[in-house]
C-alpha cells in the first residue's frame, strides 16, 4: 500500500509540526470568531497565514531536498492573482479607454468640474474603488498561501488524517454550539452578541448561509476522514456480518460511530438555522456523493453510512424543530416572495458586467457599483450581489471568471483521479472533500459566503488536499534528484509570499486600529442621532476626533472619510437658524468652503459613491444661499442640482439620497412656481404648483425614499402639504397604508379647511384597519387602532370589544387597560371598571390615573348600607 503512495513515507520535520500547529489554531479561530469578518480578526488571520508560510520557507531554505511542487492550478491562481493587482495600478487613460472604455468614461464624467480633475485623468485605475481591491486583495492572499502550504505539506497519510480530523473535531464544537443555541431560545450569539431578528440559530455566524456552507465543509471533512477509516480497516477483508460485528465491537469501530453523531448533528443544524440555500446544497451534495460512492468498487458498501446520517439528521429535525423548517422549505411554492429579490440583484449585476466585461470593476467595489444599476430597492442586500459567480463576473470581469473556471477543472480533474484510484485508502477521503465542495458550489448561486475567510479557507484547504491526494509525493520523492532549478523557483515564490503577508499584516493592523475608533464613532453616533443631533460641544470633539483618526489610518477609506465630513457638517448646523443669508456668520460660510473641498476629495477617493455628491450638491446650495445675500429666492438653476442627481443615478438604493434628489426637484417646481408668480400682473395671487414633469419626477424618488426607509414618509408629507399645497400627493405616497394615513391626518389638522379631506383620511383608515383585522396573524397595534378609533367615533361597544381583544393577546399593557377602564367608566358600567382599574394597581402599584378612577367611581356607587 505504501509503495503506490510515495508520500507517507516523507519525514516530518520540525518547521512540518510547527505548520500544522499554526494552522490548526487557524481553523479553530476564524469561526468563533464570527467567521473572520472583522478588521481584528481578519488581521489575525493575515498574520497567522503570513507565519504558516515563513515556516514553509523556513523548511525551504533548511532542508536543500525540498522542492517546489507543480501544479497546473497554479497558472488560474496566478492570473485571478494579477486581476487586482492590475485594478489598483494607476494606467494611463488611454490603456484604461483600450481596456475599459467605460471604465475611463464614467470616471471623466463623474470627475468633470472637480479641482485638479484634468490632471489626476491623464492616469487612472480600472478599479472604481482601490480601497475595496486592496482589502479584498489582503484575504485573497492569505487564501492562497494556506492553499499553497497545503499542498506541500499535507502529503502523508497521518498528516492528512490529522487536518480532517482537527476541521471535523471544530465542525462538531461549532455544530453543538448552534444547537444548543436553538434548543434554549437563545436570542444572542453566545447569549451575548446581537443578531437580527434575535434568534441566534447559526452558532457563531450572524448569517444562517454563511454558517451552513461552514458546516457543509465540516461535514465533508468529516465524512472524508470517517471513510478513510473504514477503507483501512475492510482492506483485504470482505464486508460481511461477522467482519461489521467485530469492526463495531473495536475501538476504531466506536470512534467511528462518534463521526457518524457528528454528521448527524451537524448536518441537522443546518437545517434548524433555516437556510434554504444550505439545506438545498445538502440534500443535492449528498445525492450526488452516494451516488459515486455506490458506484465504485474501492468503496461500495458505504454509500449506508450517508444515508443514515440523512435518516439522523431528520430525527433530530423532527424532534426539535421540524414544524419550523417544514414552514421554511414551504416557502419556496412562493418563488418570487422566497427569492427575496435576488433575481432582479441578478439581473442588475448582469447589466453592471456587460458594461466591464474584461476585467471587471474592481475586485471588492460591488458595493459602489451595483447601486448605479440597483432596482431591486433591497438595501440589506446591496452589500454583495447573492451570487459569487455574478458578483466574481461583475468585479473581475470575463479574465477573473475564465480564471476560476480553469482552477475549478484542474481540482475537478484531481478529485476524479482519486476516486477512480481509489485502492489506497487514503483517497477516500476525496468523497469527503467532493461533498463539501459540491455544496458550496451549490450554494454559492444564492449566497456569498466564500467572502468569510472561515470558509474561503476551508475551500482553500479541500483543494490543496485533492492536489495532494492524486499526486502524492512525486516531487519529492527523491532527496538528491531534485532540480536546484524547482528549489530556488520554491524559495523565490516563498519570498514573495512572505513579503506580501507581512505588508498586508501592517495594513490590515491599520485597519484593525481605524475599526475600533469607528466602532467609537458609531457609539456617539448612535447616541447623538437619538437626541437629533444636539449634542454638546464635547460630543461632538469625541466624535471628529475619533473619525478624523480613523480616517488618518486608512486615509483611502471613503466611508470614513464621508462619514467624518458629514459628522463636522452637523456639528455646525447646530447653531444655524431658519433665516435669510444675511444671518449666517462668516466663519460658518468658510467652515462650508473648506467642506465642500472635503467632500470633493471623498469623491475622488471612489467616483460612484453617489452619497458624497449628494451632501456635496447641498453644501453648493447651502454656499449659493449665503453668497447671494438677497432676501428672495433665486430662479434658475443652482449648482448643487448637478451633483444631487449625481449621487442619485449613483446610490438610488440609499434612501437619504432618494429623499434629497426628491426635494431637489420638488424645490424646482416651487422655483417655477414662484417664478411665474413673481411676474405675474398680480403678486398676491395664490399659488399653484403643477408642474407635472417635476411633480412627477419628485413623487418617484419620494416614494423610492419611502420604500426604502419607513420613517421619510412624515417628512416627506410636511413637503407636500405644506411646502407645494398638494396633499394630494401625500396621499397618494401614502399607499392605503393607515399608519401612514394617520400622520397625514396630523399634519392637515394643522392647516384650515382641511375637514372634509380629514374625514375621508379618517374613514379610509378605519376601512384599511379592518380588512386588516380580519387577515391571519394580525398585528396588536391593528386591533388598539381600531378600538381608540371607534371610541373616538363614540361606539364604545366596538372599541370595548377590540381592547378586550388586544388586552388578551397582551396582558400587562397597563396604559391600554386605563384607556378601557374610562371607557367602561363613560358607558356607566362602574363594577367593570372598577375592575380594571385595580388590575392596573396590581400590575403597576400607585398607578395614579388608576388610583384617581377609583375614587371618583366610588363616590358614584350606591350605599348598600
Amino acid at each position: 500500500m505504501d509503495d503506490r503512495y510515495p508520500g507517507l513515507k516523507l519525514p516530518m520535520t520540525r518547521w512540518d509540526w510547527g505548520i500544522e500547529g499554526l494552522l490548526y489554531a487557524l481553523l479553530a479561530f476564524m469561526p468563533f470568531a464570527f467567521g473572520a469578518v472583522q478588521a481584528w480578526s481578519e488581521q489575525v488571520v493575515i498574520l497567522l497565514t503570513t507565519a504558516i508560510t515563513f515556516c514553509l520557507l523556513a523548511k525551504a531554505v533548511t532542508y536543500r531536498h525540498w522542492q517546489f511542487l507543480w501544479t497546473w492550478a497554479y497558472i488560474p491562481i496566478v492570473i485571478f492573482l494579477a486581476i487586482p493587482i492590475l485594478q489598483m495600478l494607476q494606467l494611463p487613460i488611454e490603456i484604461i479607454r483600450t481596456i475599459s472604455p467605460n471604465t475611463a468614461m464614467i470616471k471623466a464624467e463623474l470627475m468633470e468640474g472637480l479641482p485638479g480633475a484634468e490632471r489626476m485623468l491623464h492616469s487612472i485605475t480600472l478599479s472604481f474603488y482601490p480601497h475595496a481591491t486592496a482589502a479584498q486583495f489582503r484575504i485573497l492572499l492569505a487564501i492562497t498561501c494556506v492553499f499553497f502550504v497545503v499542498a506541500h505539506v499535507f502529503r502523508r497519510r497521518s498528516q492528512i488524517k490529522r487536518l480532517l480530523l482537527a476541521v471535523t473535531i471544530i465542525g462538531a464544537a461549532v455544530a453543538l454550539l448552534a444547537v444548543t443555541q436553538v434548543v434554549t431560545g437563545a436570542e444572542k450569539i453566545y447569549w451575548q452578541v446581537p443578531v437580527p431578528r434575535n434568534a441566534a440559530v447559526s452558532g457563531p455566524f450572524v448569517n444562517a448561509s454563511h454558517y451552513a456552507q461552514f458546516m457543509n465543509l465540516s461535514i465533508g471533512a468529516g465524512l472524508a476522514f470517517l471513510l478513510v477509516m473504514l477503507h483501512e480497516a475492510f482492506t483485504g477483508r470482505k464486508l460481511t456480518v461477522p467482519t461489521t460485528l467485530e469492526f463495531i465491537e473495536s475501538d476504531i469501530g466506536k470512534r467511528s460511530w462518534l463521526l457518524v453523531g457528528f454528521l448527524i448533528i451537524a448536518a441537522a443544524s443546518i437545517f434548524l438555522s433555516l437556510s434554504r440555500g444550505g439545506m438545498i446544497s445538502t440534500l443535492i451534495a449528498a445525492t450526488l456523493t452516494t451516488v459515486l460512492v455506490t458506484s465504485r468498487h474501492s468503496v461500495r458498501g458505504k454509500g449506508w453510512l450517508i444515508c443514515l446520517m440523512a435518516l439522523g439528521a431528520f430525527i433530530c429535525v423532527l424532534y426539535i424543530g421540524f414544524e419550523s423548517v417544514y414552514d421554511r422549505l414551504a416557502a419556496l411554492r412562493d418563488l418570487q416572495k422566497a427569492q427575496g429579490g435576488r433575481v432582479q440583484i441578478l439581473k442588475d449585476v448582469v447589466l453592471a458586467w456587460t458594461k466591464y466585461p474584461v476585467l471587471g470593476t474592481g475586485l471588492g467595489t460591488h458595493e459602489v457599483v451595483y447601486p448605479m444599476f440597483d432596482r431591486a430597492t433591497v438595501p440589506t442586500l446591496a452589500a454583495h450581489a447573492e451570487n459569487e459567480y455574478a458578483q466574481a463576473a461583475e468585479e473581475t470581469g470575463f479574465v477573473g471568471v475564465s480564471a476560476l473556471v480553469l482552477l475549478g477543472a484542474v481540482v475537478w480533474r484531481r478529485y476524479f483521479r482519486c476516486i477512480y484510484t481509489a485502492q489506497v485508502p487514503i483517497r477516500s477521503a476525496a468523497y469527503g472533500l467532493g461533498f463539501g465542495l459540491i455544496a458550496i458550489l451549490i450554494h454559492s448561486l444564492s449566497d456569498f459566503g466564500q467572502h468569510l475567510p472561515a470558509n474561503a479557507t476551508l475551500t482553500a484547504i479541500f483543494c490543496g488536499l485533492l492536489i495532494a491526494l492524486s499526486d502524492p509525493g512525486r516531487s519529492q520523492r527523491g532527496t538528491a534528484s531534485g532540480s536546484d532549478s524547482k528549489h530556488r523557483i520554491g524559495i523565490a515564490v516563498l519570498m514573495l509570499m512572505v513579503g506580501m503577508g507581512t505588508w498586508n499584516t501592517f495594513q490590515a493592523n491599520n485597519a484593525r486600529l481605524a475599526e475600533k475608533n469607528w466602532n467609537h464613532v458609531q457609539r456617539i453616533a448612535s447616541s447623538l442621532e437619538a437626541k437629533d443631533w444636539q449634542g454638546n460641544d464635547f460630543e461632538y470633539v469625541d466624535l471628529i476626533c475619533n473619525a478624523a483618526e480613523a480616517s488618518r489610518l486608512e486615509p483611502t477609506n471613503v466611508h470614513y472619510a464621508y462619514w467624518l465630513n458629514v459628522y463636522r457638517w452637523k456639528s455646525v448646523n447646530r447653531y444655524l437658524t431658519e433665516g435669510t443669508a444675511s444671518t449666517i456668520p462668516p466663519q460658518t460660510r468658510d467652515v462650508v468652503e473648506k467642506l465642500i473641498a472635503e467632500f470633493q476629495k471623498v469623491t475622488l477617493l471612489c467616483p460612484t459613491y453617489g452619497p458624497a455628491y449628494c451632501v456635496l450638491g447641498q453644501l453648493e446650495q447651502f454656499q449659493q444661499f449665503t453668497l447671494s445675500k438677497q432676501e428672495e429666492p433665486v430662479f434658475g438653476e443652482d449648482p448643487g442640482s448637478t451633483n444631487i442627481r449625481k449621487g442619485y443615478l449613483l446610490a438610488p438604493g440609499d434612501p437619504t439620497v432618494c429623499f434629497v434628489a426628491g426635494l431637489q426637484e420638488a424645490n424646482e417646481a416651487v422655483r417655477q412656481a414662484l417664478s411665474v408668480n413673481h411676474h405675474s400682473a398680480d403678486p398676491n395671487e395664490m399659488i399653484i404648483i403643477n408642474n407635472s414633469d417635476k411633480l412627477a419626477a419628485s413623487q418617484e424618488k419620494f416614494a423610492r425614499a419611502i420604500k426604502l426607509d419607513e420613517k421619510l414618509f412624515r417628512e416627506i408629507a410636511v413637503i407636500c402639504v405644506q411646502k407645494l399645497s398638494r396633499p394630494d400627493l401625500a396621499i397618494s405616497l401614502a399607499q392605503d397604508n393607515p399608519w401612514r394615513l394617520s400622520y397625514l391626518v396630523g399634519v392637515l389638522s394643522e392647516q384650515v379647511d382641511n375637514s372634509t379631506m380629514i374625514q375621508q383620511l379618517k374613514a379610509e383608515i378605519t376601512t384599511q384597519l379592518q380588512k386588516m383585522s380580519k387577515q391571519e396573524n394580525v398585528s396588536i397595534y391593528v386591533i388598539l387602532a381600531l378600538a381608540r378609533i371607534y371610541a373616538d367615533q363614540g361606539d364604545c361597544d366596538q372599541a370595548i370589544q377590540y381592547y378586550h381583544q388586544a388586552l388578551v393577546r397582551d396582558y400587562g399593557q397597563v396604559t391600554w387597560r386605563m384607556e378601557l377602564a374610562r371607557l367602561l367608566a363613560r358607558t356607566g358600567q362602574v363594577d367593570q371598571a372598577l375592575h380594571e382599574a385595580r388590575i392596573c394597581l396590581r400590575l403597576r402599584s400607585n398607578y395614579g390615573p388608576a388610583v384617581k378612577l377609583i375614587e371618583n367611581l366610588s363616590v358614584t356607587l350606591p350605599n348598600t348600607n
